[in-house]
């Protein structure tokens, strides 16, 4: 395994590290990083926009927006949090985080943290979330990344987010406060310092041929055009809200909030987009344009979202599954 210190709390940086590993700097072995940002708030690739953030409340308290490759629901991050990154070559086009979650959680337990993982996605403490986890692919390569709350400012990650009430309803929660525990609060002993050194070394500790890479003068400036040309590109981070004439939405228990937005006109489908925070490498763009123009019935579009989801699945959601959502 390689490490790779991070040094700096720019998300846009840190998001085009990532990406830079896995399309660009292709190491043969796993990479880990561990980092932390400015107040930010990441968008999921699915995801809406102007649907889960209070845009108002973010200009106003300086907060950086940022659009994830990943899948999953927005988060916020800041300096009072972490995030860890694994990328490894991965051939297989499934979403899988198992692997990864558990390397955290037992790490997270070795330093009296009972962490455990729950759902798809999750780690918490005393059926309260401490840590999310999204994963995307690209190129031959897994990118997963998670974040870990540890001394974050709750509040104001209430303020940011709009959080669908759905989504909520369906695990039987009031509100994102009453989900969510920082680490401290469990371990109120630790400082920032302790817990990133402490997290690093346990999850360090077991890696066999262990080795630090120092980033060069070339790959910064790579980064830092990847990070001004895809994350920092508005037109990625917001891009469009369709007007649309129909709105389906459902909750998928163990795969997330999935929103159909559509237009349909004398039996035809001219306009689909499709958002939510479930975990998948498909396009949505692509499964629109292959929808677009034919009748709207469930004999005409079954053929379509099966075939799109052999190729890119989606984490605990059928075919069947979109199919009985758009025609509910």
């Amino acid at each position: 395994m390689i490490y790779i210190p991070v040094d700096t709390l720019d998300i846009y940086h840190n998001f085009a590290l990532e990406y830079y590993l896995a399309s660009e700097k292709r190491f043969s072995e796993p990479v880990f990083l561990l980092w932390s940002t400015t107040p930010t708030v990441m968008l999921g690739k699915y995801q809406d926009a102007l649907a889960e953030l209070n845009l108002e409340y973010i200009r106003q308290h300086h907060i950086n927006v940022v659009r994830r490759y990943s899948g999953g629901g927005t988060i916020y991050t800041d300096e009072g949090g972490y995030q860890f990154t694994f990328i490894q070559p991965d051939t297989q086009q499934m979403i899988d985080f198992k692997a990864y979650i558990n390397t955290i959680a037992t790490a997270l337990n070795q330093m009296q943290i009972p962490a455990i993982a729950t759902s798809r996605n999750d780690l918490t403490v005393n059926d309260r979330k401490i840590s999310g986890s999204a994963q995307y692919k690209h190129n031959g390569f897994t990118v997963h990344h998670g974040s870990l709350l540890f001394n974050t400012n709750l509040e104001q990650m209430y303020d940011a987010l709009h959080v669908d009430n759905l989504k909520l309803r369906s695990k039987h929660i009031a509100s994102i406060l009453e989900r969510t525990i920082n680490i401290q609060t469990i371990r109120p002993d630790l400082t920032n310092q302790d817990f990133a050194a402490d997290l690093q070394q346990h999850v360090l500790a077991t890696v066999t041929n262990l080795r630090t890479y120092q980033l060069t003068p070339t790959d910064l400036a790579r980064i830092k055009v990847i990070a001004k040309d895809k994350f920092q590109n508005s037109q990625f981070i917001y891009g469009h809200t369709p007007t649309t004439e129909l709105s389906k939405k459902h909750y998928f228990k163990g795969g997330g909030l999935v929103k159909f937005d559509l237009t349909v006109k004398h039996g035809i489908l001219t306009e689909l987009h499709l958002s939510g925070d479930f975990f998948s490498s498909i396009d949505q763009y692509l499964l629109a344009k292959s929808l677009l123009g034919r009748p709207f019935r469930p004999d005409q579009v079954r053929p379509i979202l099966i075939q799109q989801l052999q190729q890119q699945p989606i984490l605990g959601i059928s075919a069947d599954d979109l199919l009985a959502l758009l025609f509910s």
